[in-house]
């Protein structure tokens, strides 16, 4: 057996795809957040660019 023969049936696929969908999850809720504070500034600046 080569060192790159691997032995894949002590691994966990699902419950390593689910972690991933929490992660992935709470990115998407921390984004969401992190877009709806922008949008409350209320300064009407953009970016860093002011409208005028």
């Amino acid at each position: 057996m080569s060192e790159f023969d691997f032995d894949l049936d002590h691994l966990d696929f699902d419950g390593a795809e689910k972690t991933t969908v929490q992660k992935q999850l709470a990115a998407d809720q921390l984004a969401a957040e992190q877009a709806a504070m922008q949008d409350e500034d209320g300064d009407d600046c953009a970016g860093g660019a002011c409208k005028i």
